[in-house]
């Protein structure tokens, strides 16, 4: 039998775990529109993910409660897992220990999956400012006073490569 301290800290990692598991869908289902260039998909689950992490702050203090609350039936000044690990029962390791590992799981792929939502991002600014500056340069084709050393039009530069971002 747990105390009610050690299940009310189990009842708010449960909601810490659905809040992560929530986040992490959402930044996987924005990959595919960061990848494809839709802006508009990006932006509307980046407000989902916004209102997702309000929520989650709230929940965040409600386990921190809890946590405080456990550790002074305790005893410990110190909130941390791992300093009230030692101090519970088998019965409530055994209900907290899982979702204490889950979060740490789902922050860790948190995290990686930002990091790649991230690099994508900055690969298709990389692009888009080379395709900027590929077309702010003047096109000498298009110089309409372009002339040669003998007075008569000057004849067409080469291409220009551009680089366009074509995914987007």
């Amino acid at each position: 039998m747990s105390r009610p301290a050690a299940q009310e800290l189990a009842d708010r990692l449960a909601e810490v775990v659905r809040a992560q598991e929530a986040l992490l869908d959402m930044v996987q289902r924005q990959r595919p529109a960061i990848i494809d260039g839709r802006h508009d998909d990006v932006e509307a689950i980046a407000g989902e993910i916004e209102l997702e992490v309000r929520r989650l702050a709230g929940v965040e203090k409600s386990r921190a409660a809890a946590a405080e609350a456990l550790a002074d039936e305790l005893g410990l000044a110190a909130t941390r897992w791992s300093a009230l690990r030692e101090g519970l029962s088998g019965d409530e390791r055994s209900l907290i220990a899982p979702r204490v590992e889950r979060v740490e799981s789902l922050v860790r792929d948190l995290e990686l999956a930002n990091a790649v939502n991230g690099q994508l991002v900055r690969q298709e600014l990389e692009l888009l400012d080379l395709s900027v500056r590929s077309l702010a340069r003047p096109d000498p084709r298009t110089a309409h006073r372009a002339y040669g050393a003998t007075g008569a039009r000057a004849a067409d530069a080469p291409a220009v490569p551009m680089l366009l971002n074509t995914a987007a």
